[in-house]
C-alpha cells in the first residue's frame, strides 16, 4: 500500500491519518501479551517516536530557512516571526539541510 499523490495541500487529512495510525500502533503495543515482546516494541516504538523527532526538527529548521530567504529576514526578524531570539533562530536555521553546491 503506497502513499496517495499529494494534491494541493494533504496536511489535514495526513495529520489526522498518522495520529490514527498511532493510536493504533500503540494499541497494538499495548495489547501484546507476551510480556518481553510488548517490552521490545515499546522499545521499537519508541525507537521510531525519536526517528519522527528529529525530522521534524529538520523540517522545522528547514521552514524556517524558508521563511527568512522569502522575506528578507535578518535573523533578529525572523525570530520575532517564529517567537524565538536572535540566538535560537540563529542555531536554528544553521541546523537546516543546505543543497549540494555545483562545482
Amino acid at each position: 500500500m503506497g502513499n496517495p499523490p499529494i494534491d494541493g495541500d494533504d496536511y489535514g487529512a495526513a495529520s489526522a491519518a498518522f495520529r490514527q495510525a498511532w493510536r493504533r500502533l500503540l494499541a497494538a503495543v499495548h495489547a501484546t501479551p507476551d510480556p518481553q515482546q510488548h517490552f521490545d516494541r515499546a522499545t521499537e516504538t519508541g525507537a521510531t517516536l525519536a526517528w519522527l523527532v528529529a525530522e521534524n526538527a529538520t523540517e522545522r529548521a528547514d521552514a524556517a530557512v524558508r521563511i527568512k530567504d522569502a522575506e528578507g529576514l535578518t535573523l533578529t526578524a525572523l525570530g520575532k516571526r517564529i517567537s524565538m531570539t536572535k540566538q535560537r533562530a540563529g542555531r536554528l536555521t544553521g541546523k537546516a539541510r543546505h543543497p549540494a553546491k555545483e562545482e
